[in-house]
């Protein structure tokens, strides 16, 4: 399976989606402690910064996983080109470079900034994120054939900080990009809203808070989403194959899942809903493509 169909593939899977489907029994008997759940449609998503991420392509065509940071090729050569209160604009050869500095922007004043430096195909929109994710979320959605951006899987202040003060985000595109493209960027989530996102379960304020669900079984982990009156969804975590750090995901059905696996993270959309993230047990095959 290539990248694309992946990303095309990512509807959440949820537990009414088992009916008719073989499984073992111990699958069976965790399937009864589940609670069903409406089929909702594939969403776009953007992973929350953890080490255990891994890009699933770097073709700017689909929405990246990942939050933006400033890496060394950030720093060389590159030339300012624009700044505002709200962005500052480098061009590094191929690439625009793109420093967002303020918390609280105004889509219009970043879309004016991108076609300042030529990008008139850029529009801007705020989504709803979880608190600690507003000044640092960052998602890019490009069609331009070829156009590129760079990116990592961890994000820190002090790393687009060293380029300019008070960055709170960075990213780069190619500069031959002629759009259409949609930059999305992090805005408080009103209450009930749900994420662009998703969090830690655990976190304050969150479905779960103070919860860890990691190295749990998944029969465990469960029966707690249960006690909270919550519901389960399933992604299982592939070791990437070259041994690199992070993961690559699939999204299950229940009776994918052996209820002696362990949990590797529990994240969530503020949608009553507990993302599993499970780590496949010793000797399991990971599909094609992972």
């Amino acid at each position: 399976m290539n990248n694309d169909q992946i990303f095309k593939n990512r509807a959440r899977v949820l537990d009414e989606d088992l009916a008719g489907r073989a499984s073992t029994a111990g699958a069976d008997a965790l399937l009864a402690e589940i609670v069903l759940l409406e089929q909702e449609p594939a969403r776009r998503r953007r992973l929350t910064p953890s080490p255990r991420r891994a890009l699933l392509g770097l073709a700017a065509s689909v929405v990246l996983a990942g939050a933006f940071v400033v890496g060394p090729s950030l720093f060389k050569g590159a030339e300012q080109v624009y700044a505002s209160q709200a962005v500052t604009i480098d061009r590094d050869g191929e690439w625009y470079n793109f420093y967002i500095t303020d918390g609280d922007p105004d889509p219009a004043e970043l879309e004016k900034a991108f076609r300042k430096v030529g990008l008139d195909n850029i529009t801007v929109k705020l989504v709803p994120v979880a608190p600690q994710d507003v000044e640092s979320y960052a998602d890019f959605d490009a069609n331009s054939p070829g156009s590129r951006m760079s990116s990592t899987t961890s994000y820190t202040k002090s790393a687009c900080g060293k380029r300019v003060e008070g960055c709170l985000t960075a990213f780069g595109v190619t500069a031959d990009l002629k759009g259409p493209a949609q930059l999305l960027l992090g805005r408080l989530a009103k209450p009930g809203e749900k994420y662009a996102s998703p969090v830690d379960a655990s976190l304050p304020g969150e479905a779960l808070a103070g919860v860890k669900l990691q190295g749990r079984s998944v029969a465990e982990a469960v029966q707690v989403v249960r006690d909270h009156d919550l519901k389960v969804a399933y992604q299982l975590d592939w070791p990437l194959r070259d041994g690199g750090v992070g993961v690559r995901y699939e999204e299950v059905p229940a009776s994918r899942v052996d209820p002696s696996w362990k949990v590797a993270t529990a994240e969530t959309y503020h949608d009553g809903v507990i993302i599993l993230h499970v780590e496949p047990g010793a000797g399991v095959t990971p599909p094609p493509g992972f």
